[in-house]
């Protein structure tokens, strides 16, 4: 008797060890996600959208020009950690997911966690096939593109994440949050002209319309060191 409750204590504790450390050898296993602060993962991102709003057919004359925007690579990436294939709901609903943005557009697509930025964009941006820019109507989905290529759209921030429930031991569930949104009802995502005939008062730059007040988090802080030694100038 006392061996048999030796026996159940000891299969109990292997049970346990099994519970408890398994999931923290397999999360160790786990393919490296790339960081939102990673300048190589930005880049990717950032070139491939440009290069395809750039190439647009009919060619756009308001193209904007894309840049990153940490608080939505950061929305993006607490997002992917869900590991649910769908929308974020707080992007339907305006000021829902950021105070300073009313509604935000999203792009989703699930993978490996190796998959290259430009394959992710280029399976969005491939269902062009199913858009008539004429008719302004789509065959199939299409809304993943018109998003890549929504003119009036200037900011972007994308991420990645292990999400192994969704599909496989590697699977990678990618998000790119847009802003403004685009894929308004009734709206074209571009207007048709010469390459940045149609960007007023922005500069134009390889063929897209560069955001006006365009800085970079680094331009951000010295300018507000300037201020504040400006002001403390006039203080002492």
């Amino acid at each position: 008797m006392a061996l048999k409750k030796k026996l159940n204590f000891l299969w109990t504790l292997v049970l346990y060890l099994i519970a408890t450390r398994l999931p923290k050898a397999f999360a160790n296993d786990l393919p490296r996600v790339p960081s939102i602060l990673d300048p190589k993962f930005i880049n990717a991102f950032l070139n491939i959208h440009n290069e395809l709003r750039r190439k647009v057919q009919p060619p756009a004359a308001d193209m904007n020009q894309l840049i990153w925007d940490e608080k939505l690579a950061r929305l993006a990436k607490a997002w992917t950690r869900e590991c649910k294939l769908a929308h974020n709901p707080c992007t339907s609903k305006k000021y829902g997911c950021l105070l300073d943005y009313d509604f935000i557009g999203e792009n989703i697509y699930l993978g490996e966690v190796e998959t290259q930025p430009e394959d992710v964009v280029n399976n969005w941006h491939n269902e062009n096939t199913y858009y008539n820019f004429v008719d302004n109507t789509c065959s199939k989905i299409c809304v993943n593109y018109t998003q890549v290529v929504w003119a009036k759209t200037f900011k972007i921030g994308c991420a990645v994440s292990n999400c192994p429930n969704l599909n496989r031991y590697s699977a990678g569930l990618f998000v790119c949050n847009y802003s403004p949104t685009g894929n308004f009802i009734d709206f074209r995502p571009y207007r048709t002209g010469d390459p940045c005939s149609m960007c007023g008062q922005r500069k134009c730059e390889n063929s897209l319309c560069r955001p006006m007040n365009r800085k970079t988090p680094h331009q951000k802080a010295a300018c507000h060191v300037l201020v504040l030694g400006f002001i403390l100038q006039r203080l002492l």
